[in-house]
């Protein structure tokens, strides 16, 4: 599978460096729209309690379909 070193996780192969990537891209989605959510209820005339925790898991959600794309597939079939 290359020179890269890959963790079994979950019965997956992962690169610990495209895992760092996807955790790295998924918090900072999670925490950026956290951070914004007090400007964008003030906008929208919300309050931003609920706001905050619903955009936060929204980023999360965001940075892990971008995080589907950053990483390859490496799957082992063994066939019987």
């Amino acid at each position: 599978m290359g020179d890269e070193a890959y963790y079994e996780l979950y019965g997956e192969y992962v690169s610990l460096r495209e895992l760092a990537v996807s955790v790295l891209v998924s918090t900072a989605l999670a925490l950026l729209l956290y951070s914004l959510s007090p400007l964008i209820a003030g906008l929208v005339k919300l309050q931003a309690a609920g706001l905050s925790v619903m955009l936060g898991a929204i980023g999360a959600t965001l940075g892990f379909a971008v995080s589907v794309f950053l990483t390859r597939v490496k799957r082992v079939v063994n066939e019987v």
